[in-house]
């Protein structure tokens, strides 16, 4: 395998990894949070924080793909640049929400809000982000330039501005 070989693969890599791993992310520090908050949860509590989590994508799936029927698939197939997928303001801001819910609710009650307010919190984050990374004024080429297409083999040729 030569470095090309090895850099194109690892380029999928890590595009296919960028929202699954922020949402990792996002969960643990917030369980994390919230066990310091609240103890050592039991194993309701986890179920707790799993159905708010799983309401918070169902709502805003919904929401994204106008209802329940909606095929999981990204209609948008425009590029997003890698500092859209650094997770900073969206699991950032999923914790410091999560870290007001524990502040103010205790108990069994705060489980599953932490699992929708960290869920939705990040879906909702982590979409402007990409929105925002495949806006190309962003980086001075103005709104509607098409995307670039990486030739298929190799590495980019450098950019130069």
């Amino acid at each position: 395998m030569t470095r090309s070989d090895y850099r194109r693969h690892l380029r999928a890599v890590v595009a296919a990894s960028a929202a699954p791993y922020g949402y990792t992310l996002t969960v643990w520090t917030a369980g994390a949070v919230t066990s310091h908050a609240e103890g050592i949860p039991s194993a309701l509590d986890a179920l707790l924080l799993l159905a708010g989590a799983v309401l918070a994508f169902g709502v805003v799936g919904t929401f994204a793909y106008g209802g329940l029927n909606g095929v999981l698939a990204p209609e948008d197939t425009r590029e997003i640049r890698i500092w859209g997928g650094i997770h900073l303001p969206s699991v950032g801001s999923s914790i410091l929400l999560v870290a007001f819910v524990t502040s103010m609710v205790h108990g069994h009650a705060a489980w599953p809000l932490v699992g929708f307010t960290a869920t939705t919190t990040y879906l909702l984050v982590i979409g402007v982000q990409f929105w925002l990374a495949t806006h190309r004024y962003l980086d001075g080429e103005g709104p509607s330039a098409p995307p670039r297409r990486r030739a298929p083999e190799g590495d980019p040729p450098p950019r130069t501005h």
